[in-house]
């Protein structure tokens, strides 16, 4: 899982809550963005500065129409499971519900309970032990990947949420690896490049960047690949 580098407050977004605020006389709740162009304005900004991927797998998002292959995902929820969390704890996420460095954009999973994952996946859990932002710096060190597009937990806070998440499913450990496969054809047709430090460490700098404002598939999962198969040493 890559950081995601959360820009300021997009300006339509506070204008939104403020005229809001001036209109109704309280404070927006999420619900008041349903049928709104400013949910699809927002759910675009959230897109746009996580480069077309999943907060949480990195698949391809934001390219259907309308933004209807992603969801506006809350990282502490908005709706706390009174189970697993305090009151206190319960208050603090849905004060968060439109704070904007709560909200990411996560793909829509996938059909069935064992291939389903991300946002679906997590529903209302939360943990404030052990679930790291993906817009914490440390959320990079997390995990960590295998060539066969499996996922393994590196820190062990990242035990419950590779869980809960569903980070490790049949589906995704197959793109993955069909994601990874796909980018030595291309990188390294001429298998002896792969000898070539300073060419792997130019390829490895590609995949870490945007290009044309989108970051590639699981690129993390490229990159971890890389790193730890052809620089070692």
């Amino acid at each position: 899982m890559r950081q995601i580098k959360k820009s300021p407050e997009p300006g339509h977004f506070i204008k939104w809550k403020k005229d809001f605020k001036f209109s109704n006389g309280r404070d927006a709740e999420y619900e008041d963005l349903n049928g709104t162009n400013e949910y699809l304005l927002l759910k675009k900004s959230l897109v746009e500065e996580q480069g077309y991927i999943c907060c949480y797998c990195e698949k391809r998002i934001g390219k259907q129409q309308y933004l209807t292959d992603c969801d506006i995902e809350h990282f502490m929820p908005r709706h706390p499971d009174s189970r697993v969390l305090s009151p206190k704890e319960r208050k603090r996420c849905i004060d968060a519900q439109m704070d904007y460095a709560n909200l990411f954009a996560s793909c829509k999973g996938e059909i069935g309970e064992s291939a389903d994952h991300c946002n679906h996946k997590k529903d209302n859990w939360f943990s404030f032990r052990s679930c790291i932002s993906p817009s914490d710096p440390r959320i990079g060190g997390v995990f960590g990947f295998g060539l066969d597009g499996r996922l393994f937990v590196k820190d062990p806070a990242g035990q419950e949420m590779a869980r809960h998440l569903n980070l490790n499913s049949y589906v995704l450990q197959e793109q993955r690896k069909a994601a990874f496969d796909a980018m030595m054809e291309v990188e390294f047709e001429d298998e002896d490049l792969l000898g070539d430090r300073e060419y792997v460490e130019a390829v490895i700098g590609e995949y870490e960047s945007m290009e044309g404002g989108e970051y590639t598939e699981f690129c993390s999962m490229i990159v971890y690949c890389l790193r730890e198969n052809w620089l070692v040493g």
